[in-house]
């Protein structure tokens, strides 16, 4: 009788776990929908900004590629497609138009021999049909597809030409028809990837505060 006494709740004991049971239980929920919902709405924010971020890039490419067209329309327009000096004079024009780190252009024709590749001079004369980078996307050959159909975007890891280390390019490349050439070039965007994920990782930790700022309010109301 004695033993049944002591694990018999006393009333304040039950008023205590009437009272705090079902606020645990809904805070614990309210927590769960917080955070969820937190983490969703701050999803979409870094996907928008991500998707901003590229956006500016291509549009900084494709700015560059018209600048670089322009700057020799003059002699691309008016020579003949056998005109071999007219190409040599192109050629020399964008072997030289290199600018920041790692940017230059680059121009492959539609066979898939490299002609131009100022930062990575030994691609030069050779023939890289079915180049892939690490990750199985096909690097030259979609190239030339792109530049064939007109001009566009394509995105593969590529060799950093200042570290040799593989970094996520983004490339824009366009045509010249006439002489049977994708022409074009590519930025690194590992600062957009640094940006993105510091942004996951300041969601994550602001959903563990939120969790720490609602168990101490529960906790602070309990002991009341």
């Amino acid at each position: 009788m004695f033993k049944d006494r002591r694990l018999a709740l006393s009333y304040q004991q039950k008023l205590f776990l009437l009272g705090t049971v079902p606020l645990i239980i809904a805070v614990a929920a309210i927590s769960v929908l917080v955070a969820y919902q937190s983490r969703q709405l701050a999803e979409r924010e870094i996907a928008t900004l991500e998707q901003t971020l590229i956006e500016t890039k291509k549009a900084e490419l494709r700015n560059y590629v018209t600048q670089a067209r322009n700057g020799f329309y003059f002699i691309y327009g008016s020579a003949p497609p056998d005109d071999e000096d007219a190409k040599q004079q192109v050629k020399q024009i964008l072997a030289a138009m290199i600018y920041g780190d790692e940017g230059s252009f680059f121009v492959y024709d539609y066979d898939g021999t490299n002609l131009v590749s100022p930062r990575e001079t030994h691609l030069i004369n050779g023939n890289w049909t079915g180049l892939s980078d690490s990750e199985g996307t096909p690097v030259v050959d979609e190239l030339i597809n792109i530049a064939r159909a007109g001009a566009g975007y394509h995105s593969y890891l590529w060799p950093k030409p200042s570290t040799g280390q593989e970094g996520r390019m983004i490339t824009y490349v366009t045509s010249f028809p006439s002489w049977r050439w994708a022409v074009g070039t590519g930025v690194f965007v590992d600062d957009v990837i640094k940006t993105v994920a510091a942004s996951k990782s300041e969601v994550e930790a602001r959903v563990r505060r939120t969790f720490f700022y609602i168990g101490g309010i529960t906790f602070a109301s309990l002991l009341m």
